[in-house]
């Protein structure tokens, strides 16, 4: 496998085109039904006088993000309802009745994006519930010589966006499943393509013949910790996990953060009373299917299992801190990704002020994201820059998958990777686009690409680790059973690997990179005030 560090910012790579900026392949119904979710249609979409008209993106109608401060301070939800009332409706928090020492500290978290619930006001007609309308009515009274509300509020305000691993959202090469109806299906990328392999998603049962990559027992050192943001964990002998009975054990390479994980599903429940929400219940990758009549495995489970076994390949003294963000479609919410980010900054800032060396993430792999609708979005931060800036300010390197659809169109957070997000940061953000297997090391076909895409890797016909215990429906094509002879059974992963396709399994590989480059040219991973982070994360990435 090839990672590749662009040195050069003058590099030849290609610009974005803007005669393709708002042409993404609409996803399934039912997928954003699932998850209650809309499409922001630059055609139809509401806009306040002087706002610009939005690129498509996807979002969920019935709620929006704002900053935990906000949310608690009465004046402030009281002046943004009195201008709500206009169209009927209303704003109040999520339910905040979330118990336990993890909730507790998120709410002490000023600066946390938090779910604001939309509801309609009981003396209202009926009205349609979309966040967006809202926004930009709330932009409007923000707006003029005398706004009626505080502009600083509703700059940090926004839509909550649903955030697209690989292999889910419209514009994927290999959807063949026939549900999205993308063009791709039509354009030679689809079925019968290089990468199309397999019904509904590009994985494919392989069998690996060697033993798990050499991992010291006793290391003199540190080990490098890399947090998988993805689907959770499952079953695999290479991290001594028979089955799902218990979390991984010490020493195994893989861990989880039950109190991070904690929170995510009290964040999700107090969202779900009002808004179609799926639940996180946990760090297990659940074998689940989006068609539990028909039973084929959904296009994500295994995904994050298959990243952290990328990381133990190409860096086996490194540890995995696998966080459950997606679920087993590939969808992520944005609320529960930057509740994660935070959290693991605040563990990170605890680790450096207490000297926790056990407690110190140093990189954070990102394999999903989003196209934001501000068409001026070389400038946009918002509620991602804002988190990662300050986990780039703790030292903490982040790595982000480029996106698959074949695009220029800047994908966050990868697209972070070109923009300054504040004085006295570490390294930037990481931006990984995905490379074919060949020793030509040609980019992917269906690889974003673009001046904010920084590095490329091996991303196309990548083996790695799958959860032993998923077995789908499909049957071997032919059988004769009286001779115990089948045709190959297409979506039995009982032994433990699969070889698949996309920027989400290069990010890995250069978080991988990343991690070994700490080892060796980095000096003691021991120390952990933040001065000595920031430098060794500098260093680190200077060796690449």
């Amino acid at each position: 496998m090839v990672v590749k560090f662009v040195r050069d910012e003058g590099a030849e790579v290609a610009a974005e085109d803007a005669s393709t900026l708002n042409e993404l392949p609409t996803p399934p119904r039912q997928l954003l039904d699932r998850h209650g979710a809309r499409v922001l249609d630059p055609a139809t979409a509401v806009v306040a006088a002087g706002q610009p008209v939005p690129r498509t993106t996807v979002y969920r109608p019935g709620t929006f993000l704002l900053p935990n401060r906000y949310l608690r301070d009465p004046e402030a939800l009281a002046a943004i309802n009195r201008v709500l009332a206009r169209i009927g409706v209303y704003a109040t928090p999520a339910d905040r009745g979330g118990e336990g020492q993890e909730y507790a500290r998120v709410r002490e978290l000023d600066d946390v994006p938090v779910r604001a619930l939309l509801q309609v006001r009981e003396d209202s007609d009926p009205v349609v519930v979309d966040c967006w309308k809202a926004l930009q009515l709330l932009r409007a009274a923000a707006s003029g010589e005398k706004p009626e509300l505080d502009p600083e509020i509703v700059k940090e305000m926004s839509v909550e966006h649903l955030l697209f691993t690989s292999p889910v959202f419209g514009g994927v090469p290999w959807e063949t499943s026939g549900l999205g109806g993308t063009p791709w299906e039509t354009s030679g990328f689809g079925a019968g393509s290089s990468y199309g392999r397999t019904h509904g998603a590009n994985r494919i049962p392989v069998t690996l013949a060697a033993e798990p990559p050499y991992r010291s027992r006793k290391p003199a050192h540190r080990r490098p910790v890399i947090a998988v943001l993805d689907t959770g964990i499952g079953p695999h002998p290479w991290f001594g996990l028979a089955d799902r009975s218990g979390p991984p054990a010490p020493g195994s390479g893989l861990a989880v953060a039950p109190d991070i994980q904690a929170a995510i599903l009290q964040a999700e429940i107090d969202a779900g009373t009002t808004v179609p929400t799926q639940l996180l219940t946990d760090y297990w990758d659940a074998p689940t299917t989006g068609q539990p009549l028909i039973g084929d495995i959904d296009t994500d489970t295994g995904h994050g299992l298959f990243i952290a076994g990328i990381i133990r390949q190409a860096c086996p003294e490194a540890d995995t801190l696998a966080i459950r963000v997606v679920h087993s479609d590939g969808v992520a919410y944005e609320g529960d990704v930057l509740l994660a980010l935070h959290l693991l900054a605040d563990r990170v800032r605890n680790a450096q002020a207490n000297n926790r060396p056990e407690d110190l993430v140093d990189i954070v792999s990102i394999s999903m994201g989003y196209y934001v609708e501000d068409p001026a979005d070389v400038a946009f931060t918002g509620q991602f820059g804002s988190v990662i800036a300050e986990l780039l300010g703790l030292g903490v390197l982040v790595v982000a998958a480029a996106g698959n659809d074949a695009t220029t169109r800047r994908f966050y957070p990868a697209a972070f990777a070109d923009q300054p997000l504040g004085p006295g940061c570490g390294p930037q953000v990481i931006s990984v686009g995905a490379l074919n297997p060949d020793v030509t090391t040609s980019k992917a076909l269906f690889s974003n690409e673009g001046p904010w895409v920084r590095c490329w890797a091996t991303g196309a016909g990548v083996v790695s680790t799958y959860p032993t215990d998923v077995r789908g429906t499909a049957a071997a094509d032919h059988q004769v059973p009286d001779h115990g002879r089948n045709s190959f059974d297409p979506d039995d992963y009982s032994a433990g690997f699969a070889v698949w396709d996309g920027t989400s399994f290069a990010a890995p590989l250069a978080a991988a990179e990343i991690g070994k480059a700490l080892l060796l040219h980095s000096g003691d991973l021991a120390t952990v005030d933040r001065e000595t982070v920031v430098k060794r994360a500098w260093s680190a990435l200077g060796s690449l």
